[in-house]
């Protein structure tokens, strides 16, 4: 797996959470999402992420994940243990919680 990522974004610290958690290995390539270099619209990365948005993971057979949420899912069924959420009970409202994070982060960076 190949992580593209940027280091001050909170959507790919969340997926390096999840990785790290899982102890999942993969390749990270860190992306320069500063206006000077803007990794994110090249071309190359374009072929990627045709968003030109951060994370996306790319998986050994080719598939391109992107949104952190979609990938921690993915990361979730593929490698079900450890547990990222609990098991029956409450897993509706972690998921519930899961996106209030994101919602408040880019509410605050905007203001």
């Amino acid at each position: 797996m190949k992580l593209y990522s940027h280091w001050r974004s909170s959507a790919s610290y969340r997926v390096r959470i999840a990785l790290n958690l899982k102890a999942l290995v993969c390749e990270h390539v860190t992306l320069d999402l500063d206006k000077s270099h803007a990794d994110q619209h090249r071309p190359e990365y374009r072929r990627v992420n045709p968003q030109g948005v951060v994370p996306s993971l790319k998986l050994d057979n080719g598939t391109v994940l992107m949104q952190s949420m979609a990938i921690i899912e993915y990361l979730e069924e593929a490698w079900p243990e450890p547990r990222l959420l609990p098991k029956r009970i409450g897993r509706s409202c972690a998921r519930c919680l899961k996106w209030c994070v994101p919602t408040c982060t880019r509410c605050t960076r905007r203001a």
